[in-house]
């Protein structure tokens, strides 16, 4: 049950965050229901962080830019073009750190679509936490990868995050956006790698509270001494870096769909703006 936490409060804290964000995706939720307290309480909020993620889409938190625009080619189909993954002009990232950075992106380009069909995810194991409705990106988790030898991976990618689009006859279109991969708990802030340099920031959420069970939902935030409501579960955040194959104002490693958030180990969040694309 602790990975199942971890896990989820990392998702759902981005789903949390992306309030403020142009788009957002989650999966179909558990059987496991939250009471109308807590979705009170949930929908006061996000509109709280909806109001801090419009402070930090306004670069009110600070950003780094690389002053260096490359913009990446987006194809056709909305998914970014793998032979276009230009990376460069970060300022401190050596070479084998962009290269680094460039490959994951592209073989998360390759890997990802195998869970295009979001069907095909949920029977290859992966669990929504139900966020989809309320911030409209869906995140769903393979719980039993999370502590698995595997990492930066996109065969065996912890979680998938899909915009989330209810369409007016009440079925809903989702559509593959990013990976979120997230690392074992023995990974810190302070020992995350750093493959990637400026240009991976790796970072996790110890804010969100969860529902109980065998499929844990969010379904709020702690309060201000870091508790949960007493029918709630606090998430234990394993850090974790998002891959997005679909275009992202602030880059393929926003932590957010259009922001970055998240806790970072020097308070910081950073947006690549320069070597993000608009997308839908």
């Amino acid at each position: 049950m602790r990975v199942r936490h971890i896990a989820l409060s990392l998702v759902a804290v981005l789903v949390f965050a992306a309030c403020g964000s142009d788009d957002e995706t989650t999966p179909k939720a558990d059987s496991t229901t939250t009471s109308n307290a807590a979705e009170t309480s949930m929908d006061h909020d996000m509109d709280d962080m909806d109001h801090d993620m419009d402070d930090m889409d306004h670069g009110e938190h600070g950003g780094e830019g690389t002053g260096v625009a490359k913009p990446l080619p987006v194809l056709a189909d909305g998914t970014l073009d793998p032979a276009g993954i230009d990376l460069s002009g970060v300022e401190s990232v050596t070479p084998e750190q962009q290269a680094y950075a460039e490959d994951l992106v592209v073989r998360s380009l390759k890997g990802l679509p195998t869970w295009a069909d979001y069907d095909k995810a949920i029977a290859d194991g992966f669990k929504s936490i139900g966020d989809g409705p309320f911030t409209g990106e869906e995140h769903v988790i393979q719980y039993g990868w999370v502590e698995d030898d595997k990492i930066l991976d996109p065969s065996a990618p912890e979680s998938l995050v899909y915009r989330y689009e209810a369409q007016p006859d009440g079925s809903v279109v989702r559509t593959l956006e990013a990976a979120m991969y997230i690392l074992p708990s023995s990974y810190t802030l302070d020992t995350a790698p750093d493959d990637g340099g400026a240009l991976m920031q790796y970072h996790n959420h110890q804010n969100l509270c969860f529902t109980t069970g065998e499929s844990p939902r969010v379904a709020g935030l702690t309060d201000a001494n870091g508790k949960c409501p007493a029918n709630l579960a606090l998430g234990a955040g394993n850090i974790q870096i998002h891959v997005w194959i679909r275009a992202n104002k602030c880059g393929p490693f926003a932590a957010l769909s259009g922001v970055a958030g998240g806790q970072t180990a020097d308070g910081t969040v950073t947006c690549l703006s320069d070597h993000g694309s608009e997308g839908h």
